[in-house]
């Protein structure tokens, strides 16, 4: 797809990106809902651009580029390690900002010596911006994701919880009102009448009757499978509002939490924390 209103500096951008060791890809603007809404949650849904094929398959405009470039990688059967760079069009509904912008960077795969592979990319970034903002001083901060996900799982939440909160990793307002969301319970009536009658009826608790429930609705009502979603993924995705909705963290458990999230030391005194 042609780049159009790129920065001036794109050209510098694509050069630093390559003399890298990096294989410059691209990948279909249009792509499959799934694995997005698989690796971060359903929660992701109402913040991407998504449309259907005539087959009923969910499609969403390219909200990054990682997922893609993995995938591409996987279907082509290339070996590792290998080192991937990209730059292109992202389109993701936002708080502030534009809807539609640019995105460039670099997936680093299989590379066996992970710290090596780590420090190689934290190099790398800073290496391109400060050819782009030379004379700038620039600070780096660094978070183990790996780390993140251990406490994550402690704390005992449910897996759509736990895809909430390791996705928002690095986006600390994003992150700070997540964890307000634990803290503060839900209104009640939230779901409306008929999914309070449902969850009377014990449906919500029965995946395999909630299913049946919606299969015969839809057929009645005439909704088609294939221009919507399936009685399955709505099911699922209803049984996980819920208990997304239904879930809070004890006060004790949340302050661990976020005395995790207040830590802050520098790299050289990580090792001895």
């Amino acid at each position: 797809m042609p780049l159009t209103n790129l920065p001036a500096f794109a050209s510098d951008l694509v050069a630093d990106l390559e003399g890298l060791g990096t294989e410059r890809v691209d990948t279909p603007v249009i792509q499959p809902a799934e694995p997005f809404l698989d690796m971060a949650g359903e929660d992701l849904r109402r913040r991407i651009f998504m449309t259907e094929s005539e087959t009923g398959k969910s499609l969403c405009l390219r909200p990054e580029f990682t997922i893609p470039v993995c995938l591409r990688h996987i279907e082509t059967a290339t070996g590792t390690p290998r080192r991937y760079a990209y730059l292109g069009e992202v389109f993701r509904q936002r708080r502030e900002g534009a809807n539609e912008f640019y995105q460039a960077g670099i997936e680093d795969l299989g590379e066996p010596d992970i710290a090596r592979a780590d420090a190689r990319i934290v190099r790398d970034a800073l290496h391109v911006i400060a050819n782009r903002l030379p004379g700038t001083p620039l600070s780096v901060t660094l978070g183990d994701q790996g780390v993140f996900e251990a406490v994550v799982a402690a704390c005992g939440l449910p897996a759509g919880w736990q895809k909430r909160l390791i996705h928002a990793f690095g986006n600390h307002a994003h992150l700070q009102k997540l964890i307000a969301d634990l803290s503060d319970p839900a209104p009640s009536g939230v779901f409306g009448p008929e999914v309070e009658r449902l969850a009377i009826l014990g449906m919500l608790d029965d995946e395999a009757k909630l299913i049946a429930h919606i299969d015969a609705t839809m057929e009645a009502t005439g909704y088609s499978t294939n221009a919507s979603r399936s009685p399955a993924a709505i099911a699922r995705r209803l049984r996980e509002k819920m208990e997304l909705a239904n879930t809070r963290l004890d006060s004790h458990t949340l302050a661990l939490l976020k005395e995790f999230l207040a830590l802050e030391i520098s790299l050289a005194e990580a090792p001895e924390a």
